[in-house]
C-alpha cells in the first residue's frame, strides 16, 4: 500500500507553495474547468436576468428568477443526507451536467415563461450538488493550502470574467441572446465533466464521535442530528444566523438591483456589460486578498468583509441613483460574493470538520427559505414603497447579520473523550 502511494506522496514546489504532485494535478485540472466554466458564469449569473427582463419578463418573473437559486437550495439536508459516506463526485458531476445544457432551452425559445422554468431546473440541479461540492474539495487539497489554491483558481476565472463581460454585453447587444446562452451551455458542460477528473487524494476528516453514518438514519433522526450540529457549536449557529440575516438582506435588493438598471436609469447591455467589468474586477482582487486573509489570519475575518459589502451596496443607489452608483455597488458585491465563495466554505471547514457535508445542508437550507422569501418580497413591495426604500431596508437588514457576527464565539461542544477544535479568531 505504501508503495503504490509512492508516487502520490512526491512533493513538488509550485505558486510560491510545497505541494504534493496529486494535489499540483488536481490543481490544474480545477483551474481548467474554471476557465471553461467562465462564459457560463457570465451569461447565467450575469446577464440571464436582463436578458429575460427584455424578452418580456414582469416584475413577478424577476422574483421568481431571483428565488429559484434559494429555492433549488431548500432539499441540500436531504441530499447530503443521502450522500452520507458515499464520494461526493457523481453528485457534482451528473446534476450540474443536467442543469447546465438545460440552459441551451432557454437559448432556442427565450420567452418568459421558458426563462424562469429552466433558471429553476438549473438551481434544482445546483441544489443536489451544492453539499457534495465542499465536501470533495476537502479531499482534493489539503487544508494549509486550500484557501489559496481555491483563491488561484477563482482568479483565473476573474481575469476571464472581465473581458467576457463587456463582450457578451456587446455580442447580446447587437445580435441578440440565442447564441450567448447556447454556447454557455456548452462551456459549463465541459467544465464539469473536466472538474470531475480530480482524484479524492485528502483523507476524509475524522467526524467526532457519536456521529453514526447518515445512511444509517431515517429521514427524521437524521434531520434531528443535523440540528443538533447546530445546538453543540456555537461557532456555527453565529454564522448560520449571521449570513441568514446578511443573505436576506442581499437577497432582497437582488431583484430590485436588476429592476433598476433596465427601468430606472435605461441602461443598454453594453453599458451593463461594463457595470459586469467592474463587478468582475473587484472580485478578482477580492479572491487574492481573501484568500490570503483565510490562510494568513482568518475565515471569519474574510466573511466579516463579505458581510461589510453586502450591507454598503444597496446604499450606493440611495446615496447616487446614477450610473457611477451602479458601478461601485458592483464593485462591492463582488467583494460580497467572492467571500461568501470561500469564505464561507473555509469557515464550515474550520468549525466543522468531518461534518462538513451536513454543516452545508444546513446552510443551503437556510439560504433556500431566505432566498425563497426576500426577492419575491421585495418586488411585491415594490408596489407599494418606492425603490430607494427597498435599498434602504435591505441595507438595514445586512447591518444585523454584521453585529451577529460581531459576538463572541467559542469552540463547539464535543463529546467526552473527542479532541477539541481550535478556536475560530
Amino acid at each position: 500500500m505504501r508503495k503504490a502511494l509512492s508516487g502520490s506522496e512526491a512533493v513538488t514546489f509550485r505558486l510560491g507553495m510545497q505541494m504534493r504532485h496529486e494535489t499540483w494535478r488536481n490543481f490544474q485540472i480545477d483551474f481548467g474547468g474554471s476557465v471553461l466554466f467562465a462564459l457560463f458564469n457570465v451569461v447565467v449569473n450575469q446577464f440571464y436576468a436582463p436578458m429575460a427582463i427584455r424578452h418580456g419578463a414582469t416584475n413577478l418573473d424577476v422574483g421568481l428568477l431571483s428565488a429559484a437559486p434559494a429555492i433549488g437550495m431548500l432539499l441540500s439536508p436531504l441530499w447530503a443526507g443521502l450522500m452520507g459516506q458515499r464520494s461526493p463526485k457523481p453528485f457534482v458531476l451528473w446534476p450540474l451536467t443536467i442543469g447546465r445544457m438545460s440552459v441551451m432551452i432557454a437559448g432556442v425559445f427565450l420567452s418568459p415563461f421558458v426563462f424562469v422554468f429552466i433558471s429553476f431546473v438549473v438551481n434544482f440541479m445546483n441544489g443536489i450538488q451544492a453539499p457534495a461540492y465542499p465536501s470533495l474539495l476537502t479531499r482534493v487539497y489539503p487544508p494549509h493550502l486550500r484557501g489559496r489554491l481555491m483563491g488561484y483558481v477563482r482568479v483565473a476565472q476573474g481575469f476571464l470574467l472581465i473581458p467576457l463581460a463587456y463582450i457578451v454585453g456587446i455580442w447580446s447587444q447587437a445580435t441578440g441572446d440565442r447564441w450567448p446562452l447556447i454556447l454557455a451551455a456548452l462551456f459549463g458542460t465541459a467544465s464539469v465533466i473536466l472538474f470531475c477528473r480530480v482524484r479524492e487524494v485528502e483523507p476524509r476528516p475524522e467526524i467526532a464521535q457519536g456521529a453514526p453514518d447518515a445512511s444509517r438514519r431515517s429521514l427524521l433522526t437524521s434531520a434531528r442530528r443535523q440540528w443538533s450540529l447546530v445546538r453543540e457549536n456555537r461557532a456555527l449557529a453565529l454564522f448560520l444566523a449571521a449570513t441568514t440575516a446578511t443573505g436576506f438582506g442581499n437577497l432582497l435588493a437582488g431583484p430590485i438591483y436588476q429592476i433598476y438598471q433596465v427601468h430606472t436609469l435605461n441602461l443598454s447591455n453594453d453599458q451593463i456589460g461594463m457595470t459586469r467589468v467592474a463587478y468582475y474586477v473587484a472580485l478578482l482582487v477580492a479572491y487574492f486578498a481573501l484568500g490570503w486573509l483565510i490562510d494568513k489570519w482568518s475565515p471569519r475575518v474574510a466573511m466579516f468583509v463579505g458581510m461589510l459589502a453586502y450591507t454598503l451596496a444597496p446604499l450606493l443607489y440611495v446615496l447616487f441613483g446614477s450610473y457611477f452608483g451602479v458601478i461601485v455597488s458592483c464593485m462591492f458585491l463582488g467583494v460580497g460574493d467572492a467571500a461568501w465563495d470561500i469564505g464561507c466554505m473555509a469557515y464550515i471547514f474550520k468549525v466543522t470538520p468531518g461534518r462538513e457535508a451536513t454543516a452545508f445542508g444546513l446552510h443551503y437550507l437556510l439560504f433556500g427559505i431566505r432566498g425563497t422569501i426576500a426577492p419575491i418580497l421585495s418586488t411585491a413591495l415594490t408596489h407599494s414603497m418606492s425603490l430607494s426604500e427597498v435599498f434602504l431596508a435591505s441595507a438595514a437588514i445586512s447591518a444585523i447579520g454584521v453585529g451577529l457576527f460581531c459576538l463572541p464565539q467559542r469552540p463547539p461542544t464535543l463529546p467526552s473523550g473527542a479532541s477539541s477544535i481550535s478556536q475560530v479568531s
